[in-house]
């Protein structure tokens, strides 16, 4: 998953205009996760939040192990 994953599921143009959304962030986590990728504990919250619609990328944990 990523920001853009984001941006196109809540129909927004701008990084910016994700903390307006249910995610309720800040500019500044938007901007850790599109330099860092979003942590995959907030990827499964965004998945139970977008009821499935947006997946947790599971292969990073693989690459892990």
């Amino acid at each position: 998953m990523t920001v853009d994953d984001l941006k196109n599921h809540f129909g927004v143009d701008k990084d910016i205009h994700l903390t307006k959304t249910v995610l309720a962030v800040t500019r500044g986590t938007i901007s850790k996760w599109r330099h860092r990728g979003i942590p995959l504990d907030t990827q499964a919250r965004i998945q139970i939040l977008t009821k499935n619609k947006l997946k947790a990328d599971l292969a990073c944990v693989a690459k892990i192990q």
